[in-house]
């Protein structure tokens, strides 16, 4: 019989093969940490699994293996770094639609990929609290209504809430930049630049270059007080 240990150095150089397989990156480095999952080029910080909830967690860890790998297949640095501004929150609105079109396109590949990521961003969205700060609702709302749309589907929990907020934000225009991001799935340039051109088109640039402008403004009023 395995003991607990063991079991969890299994499942942990099962992922690991797993992410470099679909990365097609051998060379990548993985390792285990017990907060802030991340990816940063062929470094790959995954969840440590925990015997206690191994069996609950089981497909949600899948899911985040399975979407850091897909970047690690499909993401160029190269071509994002083109299209990265000075404004932080532009950034991670680019950040979190491209890692969207990697987990389509992936999910188009990989039957099996499809299904973790979807019960990952499931669970994500019936853990999450909406009661936050406007910024950050807009950059989550992106995040999961975009790949929702990419892969014509829909999730549960606050997904209906974050899908009426971008509804909003966007307006009559919502369907047509969807649908002109959809299109561009296989050529992350191009993409990339339909990102930009509808945050532009809406007024992101300059509204977000005022809350910025606006917030160094007070910061530096309080240093004077």
């Amino acid at each position: 019989m395995l003991s607990s240990n063991n079991t969890i150095d299994i499942f942990k150089r099962s992922l690991s093969v797993t992410v470099k397989s679909i990365g097609k990156s051998k060379d990548a480095e993985i390792k285990f940490v017990t907060e802030y999952p991340s990816i940063n080029g062929k470094q790959i910080n995954l969840t440590l699994p925990r015997i206690s909830t191994l069996k609950k967690d089981l497909n949600y860890l899948r899911g985040e293996a399975d979407s850091m790998a897909l970047e690690l297949r499909l993401h160029d640095s190269k071509i994002h770094q083109q299209f990265v501004t000075g404004n932080n929150t532009i950034n991670k609105i680019l950040n979190v639609i491209e890692q969207s079109r990697c987990e389509a396109k992936g999910s188009q590949i990989f039957k099996g990929i499809r299904v973790n990521i979807n019960n990952k961003h499931n669970r994500d969205l019936s853990n999450m609290n909406t009661e936050n700060k406007n910024e950050n609702q807009l950059i989550l709302a992106f995040r999961y209504v975009s790949y929702a749309e990419f892969t014509n589907q829909n999730f549960s929990g606050k997904f209906p809430f974050y899908k009426k907020f971008l509804k909003n934000k966007l307006g009559d225009q919502y369907s047509r930049y969807i649908k002109s991001l959809k299109d561009s799935l296989d050529n992350q340039k191009e993409f990339a630049s339909k990102i930009q051109s509808m945050l532009d088109d809406l007024g992101f640039f300059n509204s977000l270059d005022r809350d910025d402008h606006n917030q160094n403004d007070l910061e530096q009023n309080k240093e004077t007080i």
